[in-house]
């Protein structure tokens, strides 16, 4: 246990504790903690899921799945039904079974909701956990409220090596990697306090006035999470039915990240202790039952496998469109609506192939998609819809729709525009969907670029700021190019590189394609545009609005007036 955990420890006293195997399992009594909390630990990567329980002795959420099932067959009101399960002593873990195997009604695992929070957790399982959700409900740590990221921890190289692996090169490994944790945090420091400076003189801020004091800080806190890395931990709140649950838990048993497979089985234990567990522990998790078909879910993956073979062998792909391979450089931020002469499924398509090779040309890849003759589109159709039925579904980002902004930013406002998650939403990182991550692949990745906010690259007097702010992500970039030529020289092919995803900074450019209609595209661009976001995003929100207003007469309506201005003293100090 980390000294960090034993602190953690102390502040309040745990009610019981148990350890089964590698699990260390120890919960909260509800005069501590409101509720009752459970948490798991997995004492070999560190990570730590909890859920709470309302009843210690019922499954409340199983009971009132099989209630709401009712409704199909029973007659009475609402309290009639409950009553009746009350008074026949109904076990909600028989009925479920029976409903389940009996009359494969699988939807009745929706009806019972399951909230679970995580800690110590990298960024990018937030980000991949969010963008599977169905339903939007759940909350990520913020930069902007986190201070603590002065001292934020990258998450352990260990849990991306295979068991196997040498210890003495792990440990070297690990030594070289984590210099990029502290690289990261130096520069946020260094920044953090060079922009409070100039901000507070260019906005004339009154510090002595917590409202604009409060602006400041949040300002400086959205520029300067730039230098943060997308492997430093974080943790999360993440609610969704127990159905939902048994889909991610299986993809994430498929992902081509190793470390996934430990926390879908982490969260699986949570959700579905042993009935050892339950007895030490005197905890009735809240719809066991329901936490079904966890297997991992492979489908996708196998069928990017044949995709890439066939693409590879049997067309000109790679001969025809330009794959990026190039050094990082600092890029801008735009948005595309990507126009109606590619269908649905020609989007489909795309987003398979820029999992397979994330450097391909994006334009180039869609007309060289929309070109193939049928026979060609058929037989790449059939490789995606294989092995799928209503039981193993097509993947979250196979709702394409003919509205899809193709938003080119950086991981930082991808992770504000995640959120949305009425959209169908695609972006070419291969965390829960794709192959392992390859040296070539994250070579093509990285060639993607970084960028800068907007309050430096928009306003001359930034001029000073924005240069060591450009110039210290180069410099962070050229070191770890260097150590990824290292890691190469010494293991070539024969080490997973999916670590290196950890090393990408919060200005990494990473596009987002997010498929949308109407309501959404009003409500996305009105809620995004608003003074109190980060001014990146606000920017993005308003040229979305732009392009969709003047694509259709109908939509014409939606339009706003006013562009963000990252210069206007007004619209910083603005929280609303």
């Amino acid at each position: 246990m980390t000294q960090t955990q034993k602190n953690d420890k102390a502040e309040l006293a745990i009610e019981k504790e148990y350890i089964s195997g590698s699990y260390r399992w120890f919960t909260y009594a509800p005069d501590v903690t409101g509720l009752r909390l459970i948490c798991l630990e997995d004492q070999e990567t560190g990570t730590v899921v909890t859920t709470t329980v309302s009843n210690p002795q019922k499954r409340t959420a199983a009971h009132r799945a099989w209630a709401g099932a009712r409704q199909s067959r029973a007659a009475g009101m609402p309290w009639d039904i409950l009553s009746e399960m009350g008074q026949k002593g109904v076990d909600p873990d028989q009925k479920i079974e029976e409903t389940f195997r009996g009359y494969g009604h699988a939807s009745v695992g929706d009806m019972a909701r399951v909230a679970v929070d995580m800690g110590k957790i990298p960024m990018h399982l937030c980000l991949a956990l969010f963008n599977e959700g169905s339903l939007n409900s759940g909350q990520e740590k913020s930069t902007r409220y986190q201070p603590r990221f002065g001292k934020a921890v990258l998450h352990q190289l260990r849990n991306y090596l295979p068991a196997d692996f040498p210890a003495a090169d792990g440990a070297a490994l690990e030594e070289e990697y984590q210099a990029f944790g502290a690289l990261s945090l130096s520069m946020f420091a260094l920044h953090r306090e060079s922009l409070l400076r100039a901000f507070t003189a260019y906005y004339q801020a009154d510090t002595s006035r917590s409202d604009q004091k409060s602006a400041l800080t949040s300002r400086v806190l959205d520029c300067v999470r730039y230098f943060l890395l997308f492997g430093q931990w974080s943790g999360m709140s993440f609610e969704t039915s127990a159905r939902d649950w048994s889909r991610i838990i299986a993809e994430l048993k498929a992902s081509p990240v190793a470390y996934y497979h430990q926390v879908a089985a982490q969260i699986e234990r949570l959700l579905a202790p042993s009935p050892e567990e339950e007895e030490a522990l005197d905890y009735k998790a809240e719809a066991p039952g329901l936490v079904r078909h966890t297997y991992p879910l492979s489908t996708v993956n196998s069928n990017l496998q044949a995709l890439r073979q066939f693409l590879v062998e049997h067309t000109d792909l790679l001969r025809v469109v330009p794959i990026q391979r190039t050094a990082p450089q600092r890029v801008g931020q735009r948005v595309r609506l990507l126009g109606s002469e590619w269908t649905a499924g020609e989007r489909l398509l795309a987003e398979y192939a820029l999992l397979l090779w994330p450097g391909l040309e994006r334009e180039a890849l869609l007309t060289w998609v929309h070109a193939q003759t049928p026979e060609i589109k058929t037989a790449l159709s059939k490789l995606l819809f294989a092995e799928h039925n209503n039981y193993r579904e097509l993947p979250g980002f196979a709702r394409t729709t003919t509205m899809t902004l193709a938003i080119e930013s950086f991981l930082g406002e991808l992770r504000d525009f995640n959120r949305h998650r009425a959209w169908g939403r695609f972006f070419p990182l291969p965390l829960v969907f794709g192959e392992r991550v390859s040296r070539d692949t994250l070579v093509q990745i990285l060639s993607r670029g970084f960028g800068l906010p907007l309050y430096l690259s928009e306003i001359p007097e930034f001029a000073v700021e924005k240069a060591a702010f450009e110039h210290d992500l180069q410099v962070y970039y050229q070191q770890l190019q260097a150590f990824l030529d290292k890691v190469s020289a010494t293991y070539g092919e024969s080490i997973d590189y999916a670590f290196m995803l950890n090393l990408l900074p919060l200005a990494h450019q990473v596009d987002l394609w997010m498929h949308g209609d109407p309501k959404q595209a009003m409500y996305l661009t009105m809620q995004r545009v608003r003074p109190g976001g980060h001014i990146n995003y606000r920017a993005l929100a308003y040229e979305a609005n732009q392009l969709l207003a003047a694509s259709d007469p109908y939509l014409a309506g939606i339009q706003l007036a006013h562009r963000p201005d990252p210069s206007s003293r007004e619209e910083f100090f603005d929280r609303s």
